[in-house]
């Protein structure tokens, strides 16, 4: 096994790599805990602090501690790595212990990779955390740099009625097989993975992942066999591209092997190493063609024995979940998915939640409940309220998404009233899920050095507009519409798969000064489909639309669609029929008013900002 770091750290990185596999099957989480890599950090960072090290030297290596740099000078964001989405009760305690103690903003955001991250924690601050984190079975472990970054899962993993089966075990495998292995820690750039036992609908932006396995079934001579349809190749930012089909099946037994093989093949690729913008998987693949990606990944695999996965997929504790018993499995007579409510009447609020944010599990007389986390951001008083709300009413695991909301599982019917009322106790018992007004963000300027615009703040300002919509937010096709804000085009909110998606830009008002503004892209789409009938959004070209102007501009767009459509025609279907050159006319209208701004108007100031914008973008680390 070779690696270009040279041969003496691929010798000392086997080693940790296989102390690491021996501490996999009775750690307390998915990913094993090493303390002395803690020990390290504290170590390389106080020689970084007194000069002794180099920023170039010092950083690769405190991003796979997970230790990110921020925008603000002297502080770091911690990424905690949740495979799979999930999330203890003692996890969420924890979370509320260190953001208690630690962040001063006292709050967590989940992203849209299914992390919870800290923000601005000082660098001699940070080993103490992820020794805490440790303590609740929780890692940072490569959650930054060029590395296996977060595996994603669906929420509704082993319970979806629409499963084919739970990949959970299999990413438990490939999580912990990943993890520390020397191929895996100086990629080209990053590396992102999903699982999904569904092959109906896709819950994991399947189409934009590097490495995306759906769970498939095969018959063969009256035998059943388990395996994977394969797809690789996705990605959004300067260069959005869908994932293509590797393999439409391949057997579970095989699956570690290929994985090995598509890392080797990426790790290789020295044409990437030229230029890190563009040193994705989607870029080899994008230049050499699918099938002479497919032709070296089968070199690679004649190369790579038997790999079995069964020891590293052994995560009892940590899969678990103890459901509490059900009292009546004929309860609910809720209001769930259009059917009828017999059992509530006089209490509307609790009757639209259940109608918008749950959904009954495949194990009859228990429900999903999806929380709403409003811009991703959870307080420490809702971490340690959420904490015993998994305790007293769930199997003992909730799960983010990548909607930057929590899933609450095994909730029996009988207790979701209860639920309700606790959630509501701590502010997190309004907005409906998978709806326009579950509006998706990145942190933008608020931390992150890239950001050129406060995707954040946008964000707040179009809920907070929805609520004056009136009749437009009851209509069906407006409701089903999803929209999501990055704040550069790197597309860490996942603009290009919205239906209505926005990055961050700049354009300059008469006087020459720049105004934030964004881009807009109309029609992307994954979610209730499969993942070949995912798309990316339509960039309207030459228009870049005022941020104050952005909340106008959205509900100009959903009145054209519901005024205009037919058949109760979806809002991509509608985009097909009609095109999007009288949405481009909305767009570039207000983008027309800073053509006769006066200087220091409202157009000048960000959201939630008080002084004059100014672009400053720093260098990011996501290449370092």
């Amino acid at each position: 096994m070779t690696s270009p770091t040279g041969g003496t750290q691929v010798i000392n990185q086997e080693k940790i790599h296989q102390e690491s596999m021996a501490l996999a099957p009775s750690a307390t989480g998915i990913i094993p805990f090493m303390d002395e890599e803690i020990v390290r950090l504290e170590e390389e960072s106080q020689k970084f602090q007194n000069g002794e090290l180099e920023n170039a030297e010092f950083t690769p290596f405190r991003l796979r501690q997970g230790v990110y740099g921020q925008r603000q000078a002297d502080v770091q964001m911690i990424r905690v790595k949740l495979p799979g989405g999930i999330i203890t009760a003692d996890g969420l305690q924890m979370f509320g212990k260190i953001t208690e103690r630690y962040a001063p903003l006292q709050k967590g955001h989940i992203t849209t990779r299914e992390n919870i991250q800290i923000h601005h924690i000082p660098l001699d601050e940070c080993p103490e955390v992820l020794r805490l984190l440790a303590e609740v079975g929780l890692s940072t472990r490569e959650a930054c740099g060029n590395t296996v970054r977060n595996v994603i899962s669906s929420p509704g993993a082993g319970i979806c009625p629409d499963e084919v089966f739970d990949p959970t075990p299999h990413l438990t495998a490939y999580v912990r097989f990943g993890i520390r292995h020397p191929i895996t820690q100086n990629f080209p750039r990053k590396f992102k993975t999903a699982f999904t036992g569904c092959d109906s609908h896709d819950t994991v932006a399947a189409a934009i992942q590097d490495l995306t396995f759906v769970s498939q079934i095969r018959e063969t001579d009256g035998v059943t066999q388990r395996g994977f349809r394969i797809f690789v190749g996705g990605g959004t930012s300067i260069m959005p591209r869908l994932a293509k089909a590797l393999y439409d099946f391949l057997p579970e037994e095989d699956y570690l092997r290929l994985s090995l093989a598509i890392w080797t093949v990426f790790n290789n690729a020295q044409m990437l190493r030229k230029n890190r913008m563009m040193a994705r998987l989607k870029v080899l693949i994008d230049r050499i063609g699918l099938d002479d990606f497919r032709q070296q990944v089968e070199e690679e695999l004649e190369k790579i024995g038997p790999i079995d996965p069964k020891p590293l997929m052994e995560a009892e504790e940590i899969q678990r979940e103890t459901a509490p018993a059900v009292e009546h499995l004929s309860f609910p007579a809720l209001k769930l998915n259009g059917s009828s409510n017999n059992g509530h009447h006089g209490d509307d609020a609790f009757d639209h939640w259940t109608e918008t944010n749950v959904s009954a599990q495949k194990q009859e007389g228990y429900y999903l409940v999806y929380v709403k986390i409003t811009r991703g951001d959870i307080t420490a008083a809702q971490f340690h309220g959420l904490a015993d709300i998994v305790r007293r009413y769930t199997g003992g695991r909730a799960r983010t998404n990548q909607e930057q909301n929590l899933a609450l599982r095994w909730i029996p019917g009988q207790s979701l009233k209860e639920v309700w009322q606790a959630l509501k106790a701590i502010g997190l018992a309004d907005g409906d899920v998978h709806t326009i007004s579950d509006v998706v963000s990145c942190p933008g300027t608020d931390s992150c050095k890239l950001g050129i615009t406060s995707s954040m703040g946008l964000s707040k300002a179009v809920t907070e507009d929805m609520a004056d919509w009136n009749g437009l937010m009851e209509d069906e096709g407006v409701r089903k519409i999803r929209i999501k804000i990055s704040g550069c085009p790197n597309g860490c909110g996942l603009h290009h798969i919205a239906n209505i998606g926005f990055h961050g830009a700049a354009v300059k008002g008469p006087d020459g000064q720049q105004i934030p503004a964004y881009e807009l892209f109309l029609g992307g789409n994954y979610g209730d489909n499969r993942v070949e009938d995912s798309s990316i959004g339509t960039r309207i070209p030459k228009v870049k639309v005022p941020a104050k102007a952005v909340p106008g501009v959205i509900k100009q767009i959903t009145t054209y669609y519901k005024e205009n459509r037919q058949n109760q025609e979806s809002f991509n279907k509608f985009l097909e029929r009609v095109g999007i050159d009288q949405l481009t006319a909305v767009a570039a209208q207000a983008q027309s008013i800073t053509e006769s701004t006066e200087a220091g108007s409202d157009l000048y100031f960000d959201w939630e900002r008080t002084n004059i914008y100014k672009l400053e973008r720093g260098e990011g680390e996501c290449m370092v």
